[in-house]
């Protein structure tokens, strides 16, 4: 059983009722000139219609709510309401409710100072409002654009609502202008969308939106922000290059085909966003949020070296009128989102939180991508540094300010404090990517961040930790040439120091042999002699002299040490310097 159609809440025509349609006509029931039955403005007789149109003065209420419009009927009801002195139909407040648009509906350049209201209205033929004016809201909620809408020049002085509109055909809003924000909320775009040069300001909502075809937002301005939250976008090769001043919002957004988006914006909010193809980001100024992102195809995110130009304004950039500081991108946290198929390109990652992603070893890293630094304390009264320059990952910062280290900076409030273990994992991925990348130097400081964090980790066993104090001690995990050096200068040092003072056998006093013309050569008995003779042994031990003199039992044992330890540190050295030059 079919349930009968609810009658409308306006006076209605009734035109047509009868058993199988006790409604009938719904459009709003205007008075008849005379007295007589009222009808709705399509079913006034042709005088009472003459009469209803000749009492209409521009800037009129009109109420045609329900009623079925041709394209002459529409003409001639704005043909009233025209205005000599601004030279276009003034229309008070409008009320088409629930209207049906038979034809072409031609409002172009019509002015609504009052606002108008089409909630419910369906449009056949084209709906015509290029450069119209909307003096207050707005509203064409729920409206079935069946063929082209067109848009271009329009001014929203207050909110425009077009929540839950279908728009068969084309859209089109470029140069359109919103001063007090818009919502777009559950539309349904079946073809191209057109935004380009569109300035929108307040509240922008596209929230839940389904794009079907291309996409134009060339040159559009977002005077605050602006949220795609759970849009879908199907076809949309390009989106931008457009500006905006607050968050554009791109969570929960759903990509189907290979999209380019261009965008100066304050941040970006990709968390949970998907993208099923291929996709590039192209961003200037962003804070980017890439939480549990999908991409099941190649996403990069970069940023954008020049300004984003508008051809529409004589290729003049345009983005300075919400963008200003530095035009370098940031990421703030890749967590939770699979960073196979990702490629981050000159981007800060300073501050980036990478707890919880996947696939960090094959993570692009390309291009001049920033992380955070040591700090620059250096030890009091020498002169070295308290920390050995280096890239660090954010969450080490975090780390070691929680167990009381200087410097270092502080986890904002609500993140998790990472342990020493999941530090190291991070590490050993994020090398991996560099090493596969053939960025080798940089991979070095990750290297030794993974050995600080498993020299760190408790679960370590006491010889596996002592091993790694003693690998870091001495050459910084054969990262740290200076230091090895050092310590190959302290062995030289101590060896011809106790060559000097243990390591030569007394010899046998000799009378004075007779004064010769050669010159005298130092003793070894003698203190100078006796140095002399250590460092002539240090020096053969490392191959750079034949022959060694006789040694004490203390003597042999430490240059028997040396010649075990020297070789060692040259060859860590050596590693060190081939770790930091290597391409």
């Amino acid at each position: 059983m079919t349930r009968a159609p609810r009658p409308p809440v306006w006076p209605r025509c009734g035109r047509g009722a009868g058993p199988d349609d006790p409604v009938g006509c719904r459009g709003r029931a205007v008075p008849r000139p005379g007295g007589g039955p009222r009808a709705c403005l399509a079913h006034l007789d042709g005088p009472g219609r003459a009469v209803y149109l000749a009492g209409l003065r521009p800037g009129a209420r009109v109420d045609h709510r329900g009623t079925a419009f041709t394209d002459d009927l529409l003409d001639a009801l704005l043909a009233a309401l025209y205005d000599e002195g601004p030279g276009r139909a003034v229309v008070g407040h409008a009320a088409f409710e629930e209207a049906l648009f038979l034809a072409e509906a031609r409002f172009t350049g019509a002015a609504f100072p009052d606002g108008a209201c089409f909630d419910g209205a369906t449009f056949l033929g084209r709906a015509d409002f290029n450069d119209t004016a909307f003096g207050d809201e707005t509203s064409f909620r729920k409206v079935s654009f069946l063929d082209h809408a067109w848009f271009h020049d329009a001014r929203f002085a207050g909110h425009a609502g077009f929540g839950e509109a279908c728009f068969r055909r084309d859209a089109g809003f470029s140069r359109a202008r919103f001063p007090a924000g818009a919502g777009f909320a559950r539309a349904a775009f079946q073809d191209s969308a057109h935004f380009s040069a569109a300035r929108l300001a307040g509240e922008v909502c596209f929230r839940e939106a389904d794009f079907h075809g291309d996409c134009y937002f060339g040159a559009t301005v977002f005077h605050a922000g602006a949220t795609f939250r759970g849009a879908t976008f199907r076809t949309a090769p390009a989106l931008g290059p457009l500006a905006c001043r607050g968050t554009l919002d791109l969570s929960w957004t759903r990509f189907l085909g290979t999209t380019t988006l261009e965008a100066a914006a304050g941040s970006v909010d990709c968390r949970k966003s998907s993208w099923a193809s291929g996709a590039a980001l192209r961003l200037r100024y962003a804070t980017v949020d890439l939480v549990d992102v999908i991409a099941e195809r190649s996403l990069s995110v970069t940023a954008h070296p020049r300004p984003f130009l508008s051809g529409a304004a004589g290729c003049r950039p345009f983005e300075e009128v919400v963008a200003s500081g530095d035009p370098g991108v940031r990421v703030r946290s890749l967590s939770g989102s699979d960073a196979g198929n990702l490629a981050l390109n000159d981007l800060d990652l300073s501050s980036c939180l990478f707890s919880g992603a996947l696939h960090l070893d094959r993570l692009g890293l390309e291009g001049c991508c920033v992380f955070a630094r040591t700090p620059g304390l250096r030890v009091p009264f020498l002169p070295v540094r308290r920390w050995a320059p280096r890239q660090v990952l954010a969450e080490e910062h975090y780390w070691r300010a929680a167990r009381g280290s200087r410097g270092w900076t502080p986890a904002p409030e609500g993140v998790e404090v990472r342990p020493p273990a999941a530090l190291a994992s991070t590490y050993r991925q994020l090398r991996t990517s560099l090493e596969n990348g053939r960025n080798h130097p940089g991979a070095g400081d990750f290297h030794y961040g993974e050995m600080e964090m498993r020299r760190h980790s408790g679960e370590r066993t006491d010889g596996r930790r002592t091993l790694l104090l003693l690998y870091w001690a001495v050459s910084g995990y054969a990262l740290r040439v200076g230091r090895t050096l050092l310590w190959l200068l302290a062995a030289t040092l101590a060896t011809v120091a106790a060559v000097a003072l243990w390591g030569l056998p007394p010899e046998p006093h000799r009378p004075a042999p007779a004064a010769s013309p050669a010159r005298a050569q130092p003793e070894r008995g003698t203190a100078g002699g006796r140095l002399e003779t250590s460092v002539r042994t240090v020096l053969s031990a490392v191959g750079l002299r034949s022959g060694t003199p006789e040694l004490t039992l203390a003597g042999t044992c430490a240059d028997g040490a040396f010649r075990l330890v020297a070789p060692v540190l040259l060859g860590v050295a050596a590693v060190a310097v081939r770790n930091r030059v290597r391409r």
